[in-house]
């Protein structure tokens, strides 16, 4: 590729040529000159083109959607001539709006570190373009360009780090997994445990009348804390998820608060298995308690999209009749804004509340908040209203008679989706040890 140098030399010969009809002897004197400049060019961009150079990627452990992150990338050469170059990382849209750009000069066998920050965008995997520089010949006419580094995938995994209550519970939760914080429990347990005989002053509600027939004497039954607890999560990744709240999806900021809650539940030794749905089942994934446990779901989990169909609520309850045959906590993760789906949901939930506890957490819709309360200046803005209004009053009555049902129903907003998800888990985990995980709640979860 020419330089600015071989332009303007070229440039500059065409005056020659301009005379020549007047002076003859400079056309060829011109002409001689041209021959001359492509020849330096020829060989100034074989001496760029041959000059040697190696780049390397310096990516930070997780790059996490929404978190800050700094790449660096280090240029080398074993060249003792001086280099002018200029860097082009084409990164995929997901991590940085627009390509990032800058110019090195390298001395004779140096160095140079580029330094730049980003924030990731989207979750998933992507490729990442390759670092393309441009190298200025040593008589600098031309540039030689190459690819220094290939494109690569990278991945981009949701939100990893918490602040404030959220922060402090998962804190809590890891150091029970290392084992650095005992497990305290107050009251009574209710896990069958082993089988004794019966004493006096032990209460009758723990004889083990199969057992006490069969021996011919009373059987009791000692009981211990509920280890183990079966816990179902349903995450919505259908149409009403795609939608943006504020920098992320709904369907960003449920994936967060799901995984948020299965380090939870797999720090307590509670076998946790999380579905995807959509109109099908997407994903199913079975989470081991235990520090590897949330690890797993992660990875499982972390390039999940939402898509543009209806969710199939009776698919995901019928999912969770298939895996679980005993009594489990089930959590529905999704948002409600569309009156038809209002009714299948209604109907699915209650399916489930018949074998499970069952817990409907409701994403609120930013927009239709904002249609629904803001004012109406044009008809067009007045017809948006009475519909979002129409739709926050049916997701009122349907909280209502679910409740009234024995179904606990959270209607929260993005920024609260964390917290009330886990407060609303442990409060309903067997035996009132779950909540003493809660900072600055007491046992019953409520905050002091």
């Amino acid at each position: 590729m020419p330089a600015a140098r071989f332009i303007i030399i070229a440039a500059l010969l065409t005056i020659p040529l301009a005379v020549a009809t007047v002076v003859p002897w400079l056309g060829w004197a011109a002409i001689t000159a041209d021959g001359l400049l492509v020849f330096a060019f020829m060989f100034d961009l074989r001496q760029a083109i041959h000059v040697p150079l190696t780049a390397t990627r310096k990516w930070p452990p997780l790059l996490i959607q929404g978190a800050p992150a700094t790449v660096e990338v280090v240029l080398a050469t074993s060249s003792s001539q001086a280099l002018h170059i200029v860097m082009r990382e084409a990164l995929h849209p997901a991590i940085a709006t627009a390509p990032l750009r800058q110019v090195a000069d390298l001395s004779g066998g140096g160095t140079s570190i580029w330094s730049y920050a980003l924030v990731p965008r989207r979750r998933g995997q992507h490729m990442i373009g390759p670092l393309t520089v441009r190298l200025l010949g040593p008589w600098r006419l031309a540039w030689a360009q190459r690819d220094a580094i290939t494109a690569e995938p990278h991945r981009i995994y949701p939100q990893v780090r918490w602040e404030g209550q959220v922060g402090r519970l998962l804190t809590l939760a890891h150091r029970r997994e290392m084992g650095a914080v005992p497990m305290r429990h107050h009251g009574v347990g209710f896990e069958p445990y082993a089988l004794r005989e019966y004493r006096s002053g032990d209460s009758p509600n723990k004889i083990h009348w199969r057992a006490s027939a069969r021996h011919g004497k009373l059987v009791a039954r000692e009981d211990t804390w509920e280890r183990g607890v079966r816990l179902v999560i349903l995450l919505d990744a259908a149409r009403a998820m795609a939608s943006m709240d504020g920098s992320r999806s709904k369907l960003d900021h449920a994936l967060a608060a799901t995984l948020a809650l299965t380090r939870v539940a797999a720090s307590r030794g509670d076998r946790v298995t999380i579905i995807a749905f959509t109109d099908k089942i997407e994903r199913l994934i079975r989470v081991r308690s235990g520090i590897n446990g949330a690890a797993l779901a992660y990875r499982a989990l972390f390039d999940i999209e939402a898509r543009l169909t209806e969710p199939a609520y009776d698919a995901a309850t019928e999912a969770v009749s298939q895996i679980e045959s005993r009594r489990a906590t089930v959590i529905l993760l999704t948002s409600v804004v569309d009156l038809a789906a209002a009714e299948l949901l209604q109907e699915s939930v209650m399916r489930l509340k018949r074998h499970h506890r069952a817990v409907l957490v409701n994403l609120e819709d930013p927009d239709l908040t904002t249609l629904a309360l803001g004012p109406a200046t044009t008809a067009q803005q007045g017809f948006a209203k009475v519909s979002s209004l129409e739709i926050l009053l049916n997701n009122r009555r349907l909280a209502g008679r679910l409740r009234h049902t024995g179904i606990q129903v959270l209607n929260t907003a993005s920024d609260r989706l964390a917290w009330d998800t886990l407060q609303a888990y442990l409060t309903m985990s067997r035996g009132r040890a779950a909540t003493s995980m809660v900072p600055g709640t007491t046992s019953s979860g409520k905050a002091r």
